[in-house]
């Protein structure tokens, strides 16, 4: 049969144009349609459109989530205002910004890692992620997120996962980055994780626990707490609590570090007190305690900072080693026959900074591991509270000070020492000028005390007995 004679040129054309389109459709599933049928082809572009629109939109949301915690990082000032978190009182894990402010970012990861979710999902479907990208990320972001603690009374509001706060006492339960401001009025800061490290960075915080430590951490591989630079930070302790005995106890290794101050009350036993190590890198660690400054089970390193011991037993005590590398340590200790300003039952090395000890005993550094010049003296009879130490070395002053208590051992270790020269001590009299601070005078005139009493030096350390 003729197709042309019986459909005619008309409708073979038109044929031929659907067979054409269906073909076109079936090779691209919607991909694409046949820009011979005008209302198809309309129909099915915008529908890819759209599909293309909703891909791009969930990632561009899946890098928001991916990256809200890294912003907290780069820029401070993105931390939320506490007043627009709910209360935490009621013992809630995660506390939300108000969802108005809508001109501060969200400092809570979990904003951004719903976000994280719904473009993971996306781009597990669509974008594999390598192994070899997958590999390159940080091993944890405990770190990295910095979450927020705002202390409030009674209370304290909060942002940031791994935070649980009842009443007054508030709990760590992840790793990370935590700043802490304002005031606790009578409560305490808890650390319980099996994460490996948790950093608590100090914005002008106040602690202060009638009833036991001011900060317990029971249990995290490593804690390091920071005072940030121009904050002064307070930790106090009170009342009876024999299982931790320290306005800050810790079961680990506790570092400081920063470059601001905090001061440490404690009221029942000791400062800091750890089952591991106590270490100061940096900052002013300001101390006065019932018992010892410092307590530890292992050891005690001081590498930087400035710290200051005015305590009832021992300036610091452990029954490891001691190691002084740098900084400024002045320590005070108490009365009683058998407590000294420091207390070591392992080595105790001084290798750099300067130390002074004052109090009823103290240990000397270990010959054989210590660096720097030392001198120790010991005075038969007591010297009252308040009587001045006066040191020279070759004739030039090194030092002027005195206790709060009487004593009767003073160590030094610093600048001004020789090994090979001459010393002189005297008591009593008086200083004037100088620099005097923590007890200790650098500087100035002294005058009107005892005849001094000169003794050679022996080497690298040198301990007299002075009659």
């Amino acid at each position: 049969m003729n197709i042309r004679k019986q459909y005619g040129a008309s409708r073979l054309a038109a044929l031929l144009s659907a067979v054409l389109l269906a073909a076109s459709l079936t090779a691209c599933e919607g991909g694409s349609s046949a820009r011979s049928d005008a209302s198809g082809a309309g129909s099915l572009g915008n529908s890819s459109s759209a599909a293309q629109q909703s891909d791009a939109s969930t990632q561009n949301d899946s890098s928001k989530g991916e990256h809200a915690s890294d912003s907290l990082n780069q820029d401070e000032s993105t931390k939320p205002d506490p007043d627009t978190s709910e209360s935490s009182g009621n013992g809630s894990e995660n506390s939300v910004p108000d969802p108005d402010s809508s001109s501060n970012p969200a400092p809570e990861s979990s904003q951004g890692s719903q976000g994280g979710q719904s473009g993971n999902s996306t781009t597990e479907s669509s974008q594999p992620t390598p192994p070899e990208e997958s590999s390159s990320a940080p091993e944890s972001s405990e770190v990295k997120e910095i979450k927020y603690i705002y202390l409030k009374g009674s209370t304290a509001q909060y942002s940031g996962t791994g935070i649980t706060v009842l009443g007054s006492t508030i709990t760590i339960s992840k790793g990370g980055t935590y700043v802490i401001s304002g005031t606790l009025d009578d409560g305490q800061i808890q650390v319980l994780t099996n994460d490996k490290k948790v950093y608590l960075e100090l914005d002008n915080a106040h602690v202060t626990n009638s009833q036991g430590s001011a900060l317990n951490v029971q249990q995290v591989k490593h804690i390091t707490v920071t005072t940030l630079a121009g904050t002064t930070n307070s930790f106090t302790d009170g009342g009876v609590h024999e299982e931790d005995r320290g306005a800050i106890f810790t079961n680990d290794t506790i570092r400081f570090e920063g470059s601001g101050t905090l001061n440490i009350h404690a009221n029942y036993a000791h400062g800091v007190r750890s089952d591991d190590d106590i270490i100061l890198n940096s900052g002013t660690l300001h101390i006065t305690s019932a018992k010892s400054g410092l307590h530890c089970n292992d050891g005690i390193e001081i590498n930087g900072g400035k710290l200051f011991c005015d305590a009832g037993t021992n300036g610091i005590k452990t029954e490891g080693y001691i190691t002084i590398n740098g900084g400024t340590s002045v320590l005070i200790g108490g009365v009683r026959e058998e407590k000294g300003a420091i207390y070591c039952d392992g080595v105790f090395s001084f290798t750099g900074g300067t130390f002074y000890a004052i109090g009823n005993t103290c240990s000397m550094p270990d010959v054989n591991t210590t660096t720097a010049n030392v001198i120790g003296m010991n005075f038969l009879t007591n010297r009252k509270a308040g009587e001045l130490c006066h040191l020279t070395a070759d004739g030039k002053p090194v030092f002027t000070m005195t206790s709060p208590r009487d004593y009767r051992f003073v160590v030094y270790g610093g600048a001004g020492l020789t090994a090979s020269g001459q010393y002189a001590v005297s008591t009593g009299g008086s200083s004037s000028g100088g620099n005097t601070s923590n007890y200790v005078t650098t500087g100035g005139s002294y005058s009107g005390g005892t005849a001094p009493q000169a003794f050679a030096s022996t080497g690298k350390i040198t301990f007299f007995i002075v009659g």
